[in-house]
């Protein structure tokens, strides 16, 4: 389970005596872990995510108060609590730090020198401990539901018990190259997306309840897709939780296709005839059809050095525009035509009637669908 700034906060606010200053919109941070920090120079080892407690030390090697919160925030850290009566005193934070805070989403208390920061932090890693014991639970749970293709009543008990109701709307996202989750649990946390994240199978799993009142999925790519490295398959809406295994291998397969076509994100309600294709259980059959619509031409390609598979692809795919497809193949007219000669006594067709263009353009669908 994603631990959050303000439950922290809340639950040692009294008992500590915090003070919340700055940085209201960062209070849905996710937590990763709580980190003692008094030197500028261990910021490296930062992965984000990490709640920071600091006396302020480090300003006896004369860093500023507001250069290690920045370089906190570069590190996305969740928060800082400032440990205020010997180092650093409540003057110290000054409007241009608070104006910091508040612009960047980076929560900023203060908690007073008598407080023993090793028992708040005992406290802090007792909660995120059991969070953690929970989410690993609820992770579990839906690996297992991932393969079934009836999930076991004990893994549905578990889903509902963490209020993933047996009737409701779901998505699946998977997303490959997020290394740091915090970039987006944090958002999702502010928008009060119902969710649960997890690695599994060298991917980030994104499972949510899909419905008008949350984000859009327009919405939620855009934020998963904040880093440039990221690529995600998302599946289409399931209407219960027993679908789960379904919805996650559409994503699978939209992921595929991503990354087969070199795109950022895929949804599985974009494919079109790949969804058709994706029906077909029957890989075998799939091939033959290739075979027989493009064998012939594949073959020649091959023998010859020629690349006449290419040009009837794109000559279909401009409608058999000659003048669009000698630009889309940065050719002269003359070429296009010679080669669209070729392929027609090669193939023994002609290229003029729409059910030969639909079954040689559905063949270079299946060729693509294969190579997902």
């Amino acid at each position: 389970m994603q631990t959050q700034v303000m439950t922290l906060y809340e639950y040692a606010k009294t008992k500590y005596n915090l003070s919340f200053l700055s940085g209201q919109k960062g209070l849905s941070n996710t937590v990763s872990w709580i980190y003692l920090a008094e030197d500028i120079q261990n910021t490296d080892f930062l992965k984000g995510g990490e709640l920071v407690i600091t006396t302020g030390l480090f300003t006896n090697s004369g860093v500023g108060l507001f250069e290690f919160i920045r370089a906190l925030a570069m590190k996305n850290c969740s928060s800082i609590f400032i440990n205020i009566g010997k180092y650093l005193h409540t003057q110290d934070i000054t409007p241009e730090i608070l104006e910091f805070c508040e612009v960047n989403k980076f929560p900023l208390f203060t908690l007073p020198w008598e407080v023993h920061l090793v028992e708040i932090m005992q406290d802090y890693c007792r909660i995120l401990l059991q969070d953690n014991q929970r989410g690993d639970t609820l992770s579990a749970a839906f690996q297992s539901a991932l393969h079934q293709t009836q999930i076991p009543e004990d893994i549905l008990r578990t889903l509902n018990q963490f209020d993933y109701a047996t009737l409701a709307d779901y998505r699946v996202i998977v997303i490959r190259n997020l290394h740091d989750t915090t970039i987006i649990t944090s958002p999702l946390n502010r928008h009060g997306l119902k969710y649960h994240l997890f690695f599994y199978n060298n991917l980030q799993i994104l499972i949510y309840h899909s419905s008008k009142e949350q984000l859009s999925l327009k919405k939620i790519i855009e934020i998963i897709c904040y880093c440039d490295s990221v690529i995600l398959g998302a599946s289409d809406i399931i209407h219960s939780i027993t679908q789960i295994g379904q919805c996650y291998k559409r994503a699978c397969f939209s992921l595929a296709a991503a990354e087969l076509w070199n795109r950022p994100n895929i949804i599985f309600d974009e494919l079109g005839i790949f969804q058709l294709l994706y029906c077909n259980s029957d890989p075998d059959l799939l091939q033959v059809m290739y075979q027989r619509a493009l064998g012939v031409l594949e073959k020649y390609d091959m023998e010859h050095d020629t690349d006449y598979i290419n040009t009837l692809r794109i000559y279909l795919l401009s409608d058999c525009n000659l003048i669009e497809s000698a630009a889309r193949l940065f050719t002269h007219r003359n070429t296009i035509v010679y080669r669209i000669r070729k392929i027609k006594d090669l193939l023994g067709t002609e290229l003029d009637n729409s059910s030969v263009k639909f079954d040689l353009l559905m063949a270079f669908y299946v060729k693509e669908y294969i190579a997902m």
